[in-house]
């Protein structure tokens, strides 16, 4: 049986940016059927299925760096530190963090991007959903590579266009920004990995000395 090579992995790493960026263009031309096929790019990015490792993992792993995104502490969290006080969370219906628009801009502090993943990013009538969640249940359950007969009403509570983010229900703009962040986070691993460029966010890994 043949195995991929570490130049074959980076390539569909490279093709999975290609495709992310003509879906983008599709849905800017007002196709929003392309969120389904951006799910989909996404899951093999992010998301472990049927034993296989998220591809973003299996190509740190072969290159020997880690990935760190900054992220944006959510109101709990800030109540949690002390920062605010709690009678604010109380009050909170909704809240979009977000923090995937500037993963690699700015944030309260660096994480691994698979810990960020998972984090709870949107808090929507007291259900809380993280990125990695969103991803899975659209490319899962509703027509991204699989469908299911039923899907949760709280998961499809973020597909309605009654409630908007930017002129989109919250579980499109989770799609749509994470698309773009994948996208910039590509052009930084393979400037990494063709041209030695560091950045704050790919991190090459302490190699052990062998012993003499």
């Amino acid at each position: 049986m043949a195995k991929l090579s570490k130049e074959g992995y980076l390539k569909e790493l490279l093709d999975i940016r290609e495709k992310l960026d003509d879906f983008l263009t599709k849905i800017n031309d007002g196709k929003r059927s392309y969120y389904k096929d951006i799910s989909v790019k996404l899951r093999i990015l992010y998301c472990t299925k049927s034993g296989t490792e998220p591809l973003l993992k299996t190509i740190s792993e072969l290159y020997d760096f880690d990935i760190y995104v900054a992220v944006i502490y959510s109101i709990q969290e800030k109540v949690d530190k002390g920062m605010i006080p709690p009678s604010i969370a109380d009050s909170l219906v909704f809240e979009q963090i977000n923090s995937v628009v500037t993963w690699f801009e700015r944030g309260s502090e660096l994480v691994p991007i698979f810990e960020a993943f998972e984090r709870p990013e949107i808090l929507l009538s007291g259900n809380k959903y993280s990125y990695k969640g969103i991803i899975e249940v659209v490319a899962d359950k509703m027509g991204g590579a699989h469908i299911d007969p039923e899907v949760e009403n709280k998961d499809l509570a973020l597909h309605m266009d009654s409630l908007l983010i930017g002129g989109l229900p919250p579980a499109e703009r989770a799609l749509f920004d994470t698309a773009r962040a994948s996208i910039h986070l590509i052009n930084l691993i393979e400037d990494f990995i063709e041209n030695d460029n560091k950045s704050p966010f790919i991190k090459p890994r302490r190699k052990q000395n062998s012993a003499t």
